[in-house]
This record gives C-alpha cells, sequence and structure tokens, in this order.
C-alpha cells in the first residue's frame, strides 16, 4: 500500500465536500465543456466512485488508487477490476473478473466467490451499496445466475427461476437516494427490461415480455428521473439507430435528437445533479460528450479529448463531471 501522488492537477474547488438534497437545484444551468483537471494520464479507467466524505476511488486494471485531502495510497489486486463501490463506512466493495466479489477494508481484502460463498460465477460485473450498507451486484451469465445481494451475513440470489427477472444476464445496477434498486437485463435482443426493486417488491417499468432491444447502461438523477439508450449495434438492419429514452411520470418517452448522435456501442451514460443526462459518444477524430439538459441539447467541441474511448462517465457531491478514457486517465470538468 504505496503511497502514489497520482493527481497531476487537482484544483482546490475540485475537492468533495457534502451537498445536501436542497443544494441540488442551486447548480449553475450553464453547462462547461472546458478541462478543469487531470489524473493518471497514460492509464485505463475502469471505473470511478466518491462518497460525501472526501473518499475518491478509481481503478485501472488491476490497481486501485485513492485519495482524501492529503492521504494517498495504490492497493494492487490479481484480478482485472470491472466496479467499484463505496459502503456507508467507508470501504470498498469491487467487482472483479476471476476473483468475484472483493471488500476492501483497513484489515485488507476479503474475497467472495463460487467456492467460499456460493456465487454463480466468480465474475462480478456490477457492485452498488444501499444506503442502508446491503451490497449489490451481478453474478451471472447467459442461463446462469443472475442478480445478487449481501446483507453482512447472507448471500441471496435472484434469477428466472426464483424472481420477476426475465432473463439471468443483468448489465446494470443503480441505486437511488431512497435504497431503491433499478436493474437492466440482457442476454436475448428485444427483451431488454428495468426493473425496480423496493423491499423486496418488484416492478417491471415497461412491457414485461422485453421493452427494449439491448441496454448496456443507464442513469438515474437526483429527481428519480432514468435515462437509457437503446442500443442497436447488435442489429443487422441499416433502419435502425440507437435512442435515448427518458422514464418520467410512470412512463417511458423517446428523446429527440439530432442527426450527429451517434452513440457508440456500449454507450457510457450519467445523469448529473442538475438532472442533465451526459452521453459519451465518438467524432470525426476524437470522443465528445452530449448532454440533454431536459429540453436541448449540448455538444463538446472536437479536440477536448485526445483520440481515444471513454470508458466511465462520473459525477461527483459538487457536479463535476469525471471522464475516464481507456488510454489517457480521467479529465475532469467542473460545473
Amino acid at each position: 500500500m504505496n503511497k502514489a501522488f497520482f493527481f497531476l492537477f487537482f484544483p482546490l474547488f475540485l475537492i468533495i465536500s457534502c451537498t445536501k438534497d436542497d443544494q441540488i437545484s442551486n447548480f449553475p444551468a450553464k453547462v462547461s465543456f472546458d478541462v478543469s483537471g487531470r489524473m493518471l494520464e497514460g492509464k485505463r479507467i475502469n471505473c470511478i466512485d466518491f462518497d460525501t466524505k472526501g473518499n475518491i476511488f478509481i481503478a485501472s486494471d488491476k490497481e486501485i488508487y485513492y485519495k482524501n485531502g492529503s492521504d494517498q495510497k495504490t492497493y494492487s489486486i490479481d484480478y482485472s477490476i470491472l466496479d467499484i463501490a463505496i459502503a456507508p463506512d467507508e470501504t470498498l466493495w469491487i467487482g472483479t473478473n476471476g476473483g468475484g466479489l472483493g471488500h476492501l477494508t483497513s484489515k485488507g481484502i476479503t474475497w467472495y466467490n463460487s467456492n467460499n460463498s456460493g456465487l454463480p460465477r466468480d465474475y462480478v460485473r456490477n457492485v452498488e451499496v444501499a444506503p442502508n450498507g446491503n451490497i449489490w451486484f451481478s453474478s451471472c451469465a447467459f442461463r446462469l445466475g443472475g442478480l445478487g445481494v449481501y446483507d453482512g451475513e447472507k448471500f441471496e440470489f435472484y434469477t428466472p427461476e426464483n424472481s420477476p427477472l426475465n432473463q439471468n444476464i443483468i448489465d446494470d445496477i443503480e441505486i437511488d437516494k431512497e435504497g431503491k434498486v433499478y436493474i437492466s437485463t440482457s442476454g436475448t435482443v428485444g427483451k431488454t427490461n428495468i426493473y425496480s426493486i423496493s423491499k423486496k417488491s418488484w416492478d417491471c417499468l415497461g412491457d414485461e415480455g422485453g421493452m427494449f432491444y439491448w441496454v448496456f447502461s443507464f442513469t438515474i438523477g437526483p429527481a428519480g428521473i432514468i435515462y437509457l439508450v437503446e442500443d442497436f449495434s447488435l442489429s443487422s438492419s441499416s433502419l435502425t439507430s440507437n435512442t435515448l429514452f427518458q422514464f418520467n411520470d410512470n412512463e417511458w418517452k423517446k428523446i429527440d435528437a439530432t442527426d450527429k448522435l451517434v452513440y457508440s456501442f456500449f454507450t457510457r451514460i450519467k445523469a448529473d445533479k442538475r438532472n442533465y443526462c451526459w452521453i459519451a459518444d465518438f467524432g470525426d477524430n476524437s470522443p465528445i460528450l452530449h448532454v440533454f439538459d431536459g429540453e436541448s441539447w449540448l455538444s463538446s467541441p472536437e479536440g477536448i479529448f485526445p483520440e481515444d474511448y471513454i470508458t466511465v462517465i462520473e459525477v461527483d457531491s459538487e457536479n463535476n463531471i469525471w471522464v475516464g478514457t481507456s488510454q489517457n486517465g480521467v479529465f475532469i470538468l467542473n460545473q
């Protein structure tokens, strides 16, 4: 656990601090594409997470970088990191390819896998922590496994055989501030569903037979608005194109977009503290960001990112946008 001074440029205004719900409406309405900070240049960024206590964790391949104020650490593990989530007790949960589910504390890492905890497989693509401390994660493959939850004492798994799930594969998990869990399923085109789970009560948001062609990821804003991109990249038809949808007032609505919105395969998408939707795309020569502010679209200028691929978009408690890339580390856009 060596010190790693990986923050190349980190202005004071980017330091994470607690943001109360009643402050959300006070964020400036203007969207800024100015890059105000860089870090981990030359690194591939797998995932990023923050909390309101100043903790920042960033995963790159098999390494985890941590910062809180002047405290900085680097942790190396034996498995590729797929997702991370900070718990209310400030410990970190880790989804990996090959190691199962990891729990990083001051005492080290505890591993939960198919041998000691009954995970369907040791591939955990998504992990999220609810406000009550429950750990929600995916451990699945086509017709195998599904959604896992760990309450600190026992593991429970939801599959199509014992739950409303229509497919085994869970492509994304989101949890809102009230603790309601949202998941998307995949595995068969045309059969993707979004489910919400609250106190073990399930609700399918749309057609139970299959609502979307394919959804790689979705996002939930502070107001409870869900955004997702219906992905037609697997389709052989040239008549279909990726489409942004919004779920609000208990219905899905297609959001009109300009012709320049291409949406690459495995589109990264994130709602910020203003309920604006940020979407990663690729322009003529470099990645770009599109932002839907609820009424209109804005797009970043060409060239603010080097030729690369955006791997993750996250938003901290002060509404700064953190953009992770596959080769050039993290770009921070102060809002």
